[in-house]
């Protein structure tokens, strides 16, 4: 407030202008001066007075105009509305009917037991689930079955047989490949919410509340991929589900290692009793320096895997390069018998040294 009234008095001061103290203007002065007369200039029967009032007029409007637009928590507000919405939709999204997976085959028996018998397919059940996409399994069956044939007649139609073989192969994978990249970073966000996750149980279970009533606190409070998790696990247990079911059904939907510790040490305590705060803050603490440790390797490999990556571009790009300068000379590497034996041994290597860089720089922890 004080800074505001002394611009304001600074304003002041520059439009009237102060008199010289001791005979000499200074700097400050002369520039009013100066304000003062363009003022004489361009208004010459208007007052200082009302100019200044004036002024101040259309700054404070401009300052409550600034103050209405730009609202600081605004996002604040929207992000607390967009997790109420989500608290609220939990309870309409985990009814007990819709825990159990949706089976789309229940008036076909007969083709639900046939698909049984497939592996692959009870494993691509799996993914479906690891990766949250809600999609029933004839549905994705579906959209394997599109792909591929968009990607055989696209095949077919620009490189003939052959094509049309890679194109299969291309459009079959794809959806796969994409199921799998949500599921690797579905399980990267977990790991790195369950950390906080922990923490917050122990908090809850300091304060007196049960081992369940953590799980719903994690599930109300911590956003998805883990919120959600914990909280299907709690809704599990609440409709009458074995907390070491409901545990157990947690890990198979979410791969990973330091879940398994966690459910383990709960389910050993639940057995045998000890201080489940102690161990799920000694957890909590062991999943950080872990993630320390991954930092610190990749760190230490950086140098190795751009490495790599040039190494790996660099035979591509000369050879698009040769191919732009001098396309005969190159081309001698795909139509001559020497030169596809080439290529072919070029490409072999190359591959394995992929597969040798990547054994190197990635280091399990």
């Amino acid at each position: 407030m004080k800074r505001r009234h002394g611009i304001f008095l600074g304003t002041i001061l520059m439009a009237v202008g102060l008199p010289a103290v001791g005979g000499v203007r200074p700097a400050w002065g002369q520039a009013a001066a100066s304000v003062s007369g363009l003022l004489s200039h361009y208004f010459p029967d208007v007052p200082y007075l009302l100019i200044i009032i004036t002024f101040f007029f259309f700054l404070c409007l401009l300052e409550g105009i600034i103050l209405i637009v730009w609202d600081p928590n605004r996002v604040q507000r929207r992000r607390l509305q967009k997790r109420l919405q989500y608290l609220e939709g939990l309870d309409q999204k985990l009814s007990p009917e819709s825990l159990l997976k949706a089976d789309s085959l229940k008036n076909a028996p007969w083709l639900r037991q046939a698909l049984k018998r497939i592996q692959r397919l009870e494993q691509l059940q799996d993914l479906l689930i690891k990766a949250d996409v809600n999609l029933s399994l004839m549905t994705a069956l579906l959209i394997f079955l599109l792909s591929g044939a968009a990607g055989l007649s696209l095949g077919f139609f620009s490189r003939g047989p052959l094509g049309a073989l890679c194109g299969l192969g291309i459009g079959l994978y794809l959806p796969y490949w994409i199921l799998k990249f949500k599921k690797k970073r579905r399980v990267k966000k977990f790991e790195k919410q369950l950390p906080e996750a922990l923490d917050l149980m122990a908090r809850g279970l300091k304060a007196g509340h049960a081992f369940p009533t953590g799980l719903q606190i994690v599930g109300n409070e911590m956003p998805n991929p883990i919120g959600l998790e914990f909280f299907k696990t709690f809704k599990e247990y609440n409709h009458g589900m074995d907390m070491n079911t409901a545990l157990i059904n947690l890990c198979n939907r979410v791969e990973l290692r330091e879940l398994r510790f966690f459910t383990t040490a709960v389910m050993i305590q639940r057995e045998t009793g000890g201080n489940l705060v102690d161990i799920l803050e000694k957890i909590a603490g062991l999943i950080r320096e872990r993630f320390k440790l991954v930092n610190q390797i990749k760190a230490l490999t950086a140098e190795g895997r751009l490495s790599g990556v040039i190494l790996i571009a660099m035979p591509p790009v000369i050879f698009l390069v040769m191919l732009k300068i001098n396309p005969s000379y190159t081309m001698l590497l795909v139509n001559h018998p020497l030169g596809k034996m080439m290529s072919m041994t070029a490409l072999t290597f190359q591959a394995l040294g992929v597969f040798a860089i990547k054994k190197i720089v990635n280091i399990k922890v």
